[in-house]
């Protein structure tokens, strides 16, 4: 019976004879009527094989008294098993007619039944399972024996592991280490009948002769259903059914305690596996690893259950395995980041730091060719170099290392104007702007970092304490035009660097600073657009510089808010020497000279060169249409 008769029966004669006491004539009545929980004794008493159910409780201290022999050998048995303070039987007259007692408790599982106890520690009392009582009455036997760790035979190294096994007459039944059994529930369901039918006659009772017959509800609102790994609401009484089944058929899933340590080496194999060849393959190749290790694993113990009845757990190799792959991959990414910084910070010693952040974004800029673009270029070179390195003749380093600090500084401020630097040729500079990312600012912030290129000379200058004839001294010239940016060389070998005419007109600009006298030469497309109340612009020539035949205008630049010459009468004045230059209007060109060669230092040297060049042209017989252009002999 896996019901708990726990009350009297309201409609016995007792139950009635105490509700209705002082009504005499229907307690003579009641008095030649049988009780019904009598009878039910009766007929427990009188079959021979009943078998009634319990609740182990932690509310009900009732006492259980067994009806069966227990031997325990190796560990108390109960440390390991399920603790209960009480249980709760059924009525005395019916527990003491029937043949045993058994527990109908689930144990702590979860929601899905897997396995059952077969006993339970009721306040220090052994209490079997209904299974166990229903077994034990249908072979015949008397006695249970429990073996537990450290038993004779068992191998337990003085550790206290558990129970091994439960014996029933001929019946060994394996059994995890807390008493309990894994339920082996069949692809077939076994049978049940309902109990109208039974009612009905329909089953006569030769049928169930030689049978186990297990009493159970099936009603939702008894709140006996269960869920097992293959079906949802599944009355309690089956899966008792299911379990008497299996133990009687000998079928038992067997987990051994050694299972625990094949999934551990099996995930730790996974991991070394998927380790090894992310190293090698990366994420993808140990991914793949991953995915056929584990369902290799997976199909492995899905194999051993169904042939050998053995619970191997896929997940834990599984768990393993993904929790090595998510580390290894976590550091190998971190790795690589920090690697790729590395490199992306080397690199931004050689490339500019935009160029470096395109490439480390998108490897399809590492390819030949380029593309046309608009663009401001400038070259810086030192002045003097050659006597300068004379005098560190007999101190390479200490040439290297001046050198060093000066282009350091340099270029600082090049890179701060967000300037791209192409290359160092010995102590020249070549940058550029408006690549490899879009500048609309690209001929402001050339100048604004020639301005700045200045200052830190000086500065520079002052912490080398060098005296006014050995202060280090640069040319700038800056050029804006179309050109060619992009990957030039060999397949093996190219750089990030731009081709085109006014890339060379810019070098050639930076070559006659010092013939003019002037820090900063200007192409007349750089000038074009510029703001004149931030600069102030003076045109110094026409010429044709080597190399070139058409001829180009030239100017340098000041800085309005840091200069002396933004008077507006020398500038005006300025132009007009140029104009009185070129219409051969001697005279008044050298009263320009004269008036500002030496009230403007930074014009001493340019009015000088013109002063000795009016010289030699007033001498010569010039056209009159002759156009002022100078040929340079020089680069």
């Amino acid at each position: 019976m896996n019901i708990v008769f726990a009350e009297s029966d309201r409609t016995g004669s007792n139950e009635l004879k105490r509700q209705y006491k002082d009504n005499l004539s229907l307690l003579k009545i009641l008095e030649d009527v049988p009780d019904n929980d009598n009878k039910f004794a009766e007929a427990i008493e009188s079959h021979g094989t009943v078998i009634l159910g319990a609740i182990p409780t932690n509310s009900n201290k009732k006492i259980f008294n067994r009806k069966f022999g227990l031997i325990e050998q190796g560990d108390n048995p109960r440390i390991f098993l399920n603790k209960y303070s009480g249980i709760q039987t059924n009525l005395k007259i019916l527990d003491r007619s029937a043949n045993g007692i058994g527990s109908m408790s689930i144990g702590s599982n979860d929601s899905i039944i897997r396995r059952l106890p077969l006993f339970e520690n009721i306040d220090g009392s052994l209490v079997p399972s209904l299974s166990l009582e229903i077994l034990r009455v249908a072979i015949g036997a008397s006695t249970y024996q429990i073996k537990s760790s450290n038993a004779s035979g068992e191998t337990a190294f003085g550790e206290q592991t558990g129970i091994n096994h439960i014996k029933l007459g001929n019946l060994i039944i394996p059994t995890n280490q807390d008493g309990s059994i894994w339920i082996h529930y069949p692809k077939d369901p076994i049978k049940t009948i309902p109990v109208s039918k039974v009612l009905n006659s329909e089953f006569t009772k030769e049928y169930f002769e030689g049978k186990i017959l297990i009493v159970g509800t099936s009603a939702p609102g008894l709140y006996d259903l269960r869920s097992t790994p293959l079906e949802n609401n599944i009355p309690g009484v089956s899966i008792i059914a299911n379990l008497t089944d299996q133990i009687l058929s000998g079928q038992f899933l067997k987990r051994p305690d050694w299972i625990f340590g094949l999934e551990l080496i099996t995930g730790l194999l996974l991991a070394l596996l998927v380790t090894f060849f992310i190293q090698y393959l990366g994420p993808i190749g140990g991914l793949t690893v991953f995915i056929a290790g584990n369902s290799i694993s997976a199909l492995g113990s899905y194999y051993i259950f169904n042939i050998y009845g053995f619970l191997v757990d896929p997940i834990s190799p599984l768990a393993i395995c993904l929790i090595c792959y998510l580390v290894v991959t976590f550091f190998n990414f971190l790795f690589t980041e920090l690697e790729r910084n590395k490199v992306r910070s080397a690199f931004s010693q050689y490339l500019s730091p935009l160029m470096v952040e395109k490439l480390a974004k998108s490897s399809a800029s590492l390819k030949l060719g380029g593309e046309r673009k608009n663009m401001t270029f400038l070259f810086s070179d030192i002045r003097g170099f050659t006597s300068i390195s004379e005098k560190f003749k007999n101190n390479p380093e200490g040439l290297t290392d001046l050198i060093n600090r000066l282009l350091t500084v340099l270029s600082n401020e090049i890179l701060n104007k967000q300037g791209t630097i192409d290359k160092y040729m010995g102590d020249c500079i070549m940058a550029f702007w408006n690549a490899p990312t879009e500048d609309s600012d690209h001929k402001e912030k050339s100048i604004d970092a020639a301005f700045a290129m200045s200052k830190a000379l000086e500065k520079l200058n002052q912490e080398l304490n060098r005296t006014n004839d050995e202060k280090l001294s640069i040319g700038i010239g800056i050029n804006t035009g179309e050109c060619i940016v992009g990957n030039m060389g060999s397949e093996k070998r190219f750089d990030y660097t731009v081709l085109g005419d006014s890339v060379n007109l810019a070098s050639r600009l930076e070559g006659q600073s010092s013939h003019y006298g002037m820090q900063i030469i200007l192409g007349n497309e750089t000038i074009q657009g510029l703001s004149k109340a931030k600069y102030s612009l003076f045109e110094l020539d026409l010429i044709t510089v080597k190399g070139k035949t058409e001829p180009v205008s030239i100017f340098t630049v000041f800085d309005s808010n840091n200069s002396n010459l933004i008077e507006k009468d020398f500038i005006n004045d300025h132009q007009d020497f140029i104009d009185n230059y070129r219409a051969q209007n001697w005279e008044k060109a050298k009263e320009h000279i004269d008036k500002y060669r030496f009230a403007k230092p930074e014009f001493t040297l340019y009015y000088s060169l013109f002063l000795e060049r009016i010289d030699d042209l007033s001498k010569q017989n010039l056209p009159s249409d002759w156009s002022g252009v100078f040929i340079a002999e020089t680069k």
